[in-house]
C-alpha cells in the first residue's frame, strides 16, 4: 500500500481526486492500492518543560536556563484521533509519499511524524502548491526522494526548537525578576512578538519626542501669452519649484533655509517665464493584484475596522463552512494558469452569489479571456492568492463580517477581468530667473477596473502640485495647449512654511504593513541584507518578520497582556509595555536575531552546519542573556492582598459611586461601580490617572490640573482639568486652564 500524507484535508481530497476511484473512510480516502490521509497542520508539538523535568513545573531562577534537549514531541490533544489514524496507516504502508506544503514548515510537518513513529519505509516527496486536481495529477508524475529535502527539514526543526528554548527561558527569566519587584502575572519574551512590541514602543516614543523643524515649499503662478486662463483656478497656472541641487535641504529634499526661499521669490517675481518641456504621455494602471492574507487584513482593518485576527478567523469560516474561497493563509498575490482556465466558472459563481452588489454594466464588461499580470506560474509560491472558488456560496447565511470579507475578495478578483485604467499625464516645465518649476495634470480616458474598486492613492508628497482628473479647473486642457518656448509672466511666487511631522502612531493596518519590511529599521548593513535576502523569493515581503498567519495572533496576545491599548485605531503602548521594552537588551527588541538565525538556517539547509551545533550556540547565548536580566526600570503594579470575593481582590476606592452609592473597584482598564454602569477609564489621552485623581474627580466633580496628556492629533503634551460630566455613566471631559496673557 502506498500512503500519501497531506498537510491538510483539503489537499488530501485533491490528491485523492487526482488518483481517482476514491472511497472516503473518515480520516482517510482509499484510492485502489493507494491511501490518502492528512494532518490538520501540525499533529505533533514539542513537550512542555515539566515533561523534560518535573521540577520545571515551578518557576525557579535556579533552574534557568532550562535544559529542553534532546527535543521530544507529543500528539496535540485536539487532533489526537486523526494522529492515531495516520500512525495506523503508516504501519500498514509499504511506501510513504510526503505531501506537505512545498516550504520548510510543510517539510518539517510530515517529517516529524515519520521520525516520531520510527518510520523506516521508503519515502517519496510530492510538491503541490495549488488545490487543483489537474496540477496535482501532474505533480504525482514527478515524485522525488524525500531525502533530498533533509536539509530543509532540519532548518525548520532548528527554528522550531530555538523559538521554544529562547521564548520559555527568557520569559521565565524576566518574569521571575519582575516578581521580585512585586509584579503579578507574566512578562513574555519571544523572538517575533517582542520585536513587534518594540516597533510599537519605538514609534510612540519617536512621535512623543519629535522636535519639529521648519521647511519651505515654494510654488508659483504663471500667466502665458495667448492662453485664456479665466477657467483656471485663480487665473494662473500653478507650479511647484524643482528644488535646485545646491539648495540647503533635509533628507527629503525640502528647503530648510527661509532666506534661500525668500531669494527665489525676489528673483522670480514678475519675471518672464519660458516653457522648457511640454509633453503628454499615455499611461495605464493595472488592476491591483488579488489578496494575500496580509493585504486582506490590512484592507479590512483600514476600511472596516475588522482586526487582523478576526479577518483570519472569518476567512477560515468562509473556507470551511462555505467552500467560498481558496487557501486563506497565503502569502502570495499571484494565480496559476489552471486558475485562469477556471475563470468562467468562478466569475459565474461570484456574479450569482453577489448579484446586486456590483453595477450590471460593469459585470457585463468582465472578460474571462483577459489574462493579466496576476496569472503567473513563476510567481506562485507554496500557495496562490486568495480568490473565490467556483462554488457559489449562500451569502444569505453569512454573517455581516463574512459577507464583507467575501465581497472584498471577490471584488479584487473581478478586477482582474476588467480593462486597465487608461489616462493621460500632462507635464510642463517652466524656467524663470534660472529656476525650474513644474506643473502636472491628468485626465482619465478609460476608468476600467476603477469602476469597481477605488484606486488607492500611493502618492504621499504633499508638496507636489498635480491636478487629478480634469474636473472644473481645466488644468489638463491648458497644459496640453502649451508648447516648448511659449512665453509668459511669473505673476506670483509663494512660500508655504511647513513643520516637519513625526511618523504617525501605528494603526493595526500600518503595523502589519511594516512587519513586511522591518529590515529598513536595521542599521547594520550586513544584517539588513540578510533579512532582505531571506524574502527574495516571497512576493510582498522585503525583510519582514513573522508570517501573515502568526502576526495577527501575536498582536492579540500583546494587547491581552496589557502591553498596548488601541485608542481611535492608534496602537498606544502602556506604561508596562514601554518600560518592559526599555528593560530588554536591543537584541531582544530588534529584528537582528531573526536575520542571524536565518543565516544559520541556510547553512543547515546546505549541510554546512548541523541543527545541534546551532542549538548548542543558542543555549550559550541564552545563558549569557539570563545573567544580565535587569528590570530596575520596569513599571509594575503590585496586587492587593487576596480576599474572598472576585470584587474584593480588586483595589477599592474610598469614594462611593456618585450614581448609586455602591463601591467602586479598580480593574486593569477602568474604575467601575459594582452596582451600576458608572465607570471612568483609567487611561485618558495617553495618561494613566492615579487612584487619588479619580477619587477627586468623583468627590469634587473636577480634578486639579493634570499634566502629561498627549493629543492624538498633534502628538503634543498638554495639561487640563478632568471634569465629571455625567454621574450616571462616568463620562468625563477636559476643562482647560485660562491662557496666560
Amino acid at each position: 500500500m502506498r500512503l500519501f500524507i497531506a498537510e491538510k484535508k483539503g489537499l488530501g481530497e485533491v490528491i485523492a481526486q487526482a488518483l481517482g476511484n476514491g472511497v472516503n473512510r473518515g480520516g482517510y480516502i482509499e484510492c485502489g492500492e493507494d491511501v490518502v490521509t492528512w494532518g490538520s497542520g501540525h499533529l505533533l508539538e514539542l513537550v512542555s518543560p515539566e515533561q523534560h523535568n518535573p521540577a520545571y513545573a515551578k518557576w525557579n531562577e535556579a533552574d534557568l536556563p532550562m535544559k529542553l534537549r534532546p527535543h521530544r514531541y507529543q500528539p496535540i490533544e485536539r487532533t489526537a484521533s486523526q494522529f492515531r489514524t495516520v500512525v495506523g496507516l503508516i504501519e500498514r504502508a509499504s511506501e510513504i509519499v510526503h505531501a506537505g506544503d512545498p516550504d520548510a514548515e510543510g517539510q518539517l510537518l510530515i517529517d516529524e511524524i515519520l521520525t516520531y513513529t520510527d518510520c523506516n519505509k521508503p519515502v517519496k516527496r510530492v510538491l503541490i502548491n495549488d488545490l487543483n486536481t489537474e496540477k496535482a495529477r501532474q505533480a504525482l508524475t514527478r515524485l522525488r526522494d524525500n531525502s533530498e529535502f533533509y536539509g530543509l527539514s532540519q532548518s525548520a526543526l532548528a527554528r522550531s526548537i530555538a523559538d521554544q528554548l529562547y521564548g520559555l527561558n527568557m520569559t521565565r527569566g524576566y518574569t521571575l525578576a519582575a516578581r521580585k519587584k512585586g509584579m503579578q502575572g507574566m512578562l513574555s519574551v519571544g523572538r517575533v512578538q517582542t520585536v513587534i512590541l518594540g516597533l510599537i514602543v519605538h514609534r510612540y516614543e519617536a512621535f512623543k519626542n519629535h522636535a519639529a523643524a521648519f521647511y519651505y515649499a515654494v510654488s508659483a503662478g504663471f500667466t502665458m501669452n495667448g492662453i485664456d486662463l479665466t477657467r483656471c483656478d485663480g487665473g494662473e497656472i500653478p507650479a511647484r519649484l524643482i528644488v535646485p541641487e545646491d539648495a540647503p535641504t533635509d533628507d527629503k529634499n525640502r528647503i530648510t533655509d527661509k532666506s534661500y526661499a525668500d531669494n527665489i521669490v525676489s528673483m522670480a517675481q514678475s519675471q518672464p517665464v519660458t516653457v522648457t518641456l511640454a509633453q503628454t504621455d499615455d499611461k495605464t494602471t493595472p488592476a491591483p493584484l488579488p489578496f494575500s492574507l496580509l493585504d486582506l487584513q490590512v484592507q479590512m482593518s483600514r476600511e472596516h475596522g475588522i482586526s487582523a485576527d478576526k479577518t483570519l478567523a472569518v476567512t477560515q469560516s468562509l473556507r470551511d463552512n462555505f467552500k467560498a474561497i481558496t487557501y486563506n493563509r497565503s502569502d502570495c498575490r499571484y494565480l496559476s494558469t489552471e486558475q485562469f482556465d477556471d475563470a468562467p466558472q468562478t466569475l459565474a459563481a461570484v456574479s450569482s452569489a453577489l448579484k446586486g452588489h456590483f453595477p450590471a454594466d460593469v459585470l457585463a464588461s468582465l472578460d474571462s479571456s483577459r489574462k493579466n499580470r496576476a496569472f503567473n506560474d513563476e510567481k506562485v509560491s507554496a500557495h496562490t492568492a486568495i480568490i473565490p472558488t467556483g462554488t457559489e456560496p449562500d451569502t444569505a447565511r453569512m454573517s455581516r463580517e463574512e459577507l464583507t470579507v467575501y465581497t472584498a475578495i471577490a471584488t479584487q478578483y473581478l478586477c482582474q477581468f476588467l480593462p486597465e485604467k487608461a489616462w493621460k499625464q500632462a507635464t510642463v516645465r517652466f524656467s524663470v530667473a534660472g529656476y525650474d518649476f513644474v506643473s502636472n495634470a491628468r485626465k482619465t480616458i478609460l476608468p476600467g477596473w476603477t469602476e469597481l474598486l477605488k484606486e488607492q492613492d500611493e502618492a504621499e508628497n504633499s508638496d507636489e502640485i498635480s491636478a487629478g482628473d480634469d474636473a472644473g479647473n481645466n488644468l489638463f486642457s491648458i497644459l496640453t495647449a502649451l508648447s516648448v518656448n511659449d512665453g509668459g509672466t511669473c505673476k506670483t511666487v509663494t512660500i508655504k512654511t511647513e513643520k516637519t511631522k513625526p511618523l504617525p502612531l501605528y494603526t493595526e493596518a500600518t503595523l502589519l504593513r511594516d512587519l513586511q519590511r522591518v529590515a529598513k529599521y536595521v542599521k547594520n548593513p550586513r544584517i539588513k541584507a540578510l533579512l532582505v535576502n531571506r524574502d527574495k523569493n516571497t512576493e510582498g515581503e522585503n525583510g519582514g518578520i513573522g508570517t501573515p498567519a502568526t502576526r495577527a495572533g501575536m498582536l492579540e496576545i500583546l494587547q491581552k497582556r496589557d502591553y498596548f491599548t488601541i485608542e481611535k485605531k492608534k496602537l498606544v503602548p502602556t506604561e508596562l509595555g514601554i518600560s518592559f521594552i526599555n528593560s530588554l537588551p536591543a537584541i531582544a527588541t530588534e529584528p537582528d536575531m531573526t536575520a542571524l538565525w536565518h543565516e544559520q538556517q541556510q547553512q543547515i539547509e546546505k549541510g554546512e552546519m548541523t541543527c545541534e551545533a546551532f542549538l548548542d550556540e543558542l543555549e550559550i547565548f541564552i545563558e549569557e542573556q539570563l545573567k544580565n536580566v535587569d528590570v530596575s526600570s520596569l513599571s509594575v503594579k503590585t496586587s492587593p492582598p487576596k480576599k474572598n470575593t472576585e470584587n474584593s481582590q480588586r483595589e477599592r476606592l474610598d469614594a462611593p459611586c456618585p450614581s448609586c452609592g455602591k463601591r467602586i473597584i479598580a480593574t486593569p482598564k477602568t474604575y467601575s461601580c459594582t452596582g451600576c454602569n458608572f465607570k471612568i477609564w483609567s487611561t485618558l489621552a495617553g495618561k494613566t490617572l492615579t487612584k487619588n485623581q479619580v477619587e477627586t474627580i468623583i468627590t469634587k466633580g473636577k480634578s486639579s490640573e493634570i499634566k502629561g496628556f498627549i493629543s492624538t492629533k498633534t502628538g503634543k503634551s498638554f495639561s487640563a482639568f478632568v471634569r465629571l460630566d455625567d454621574k450616571a455613566t462616568g463620562k468625563v471631559a477636559f476643562e482647560f486652564p485660562p491662557r496666560k496673557s
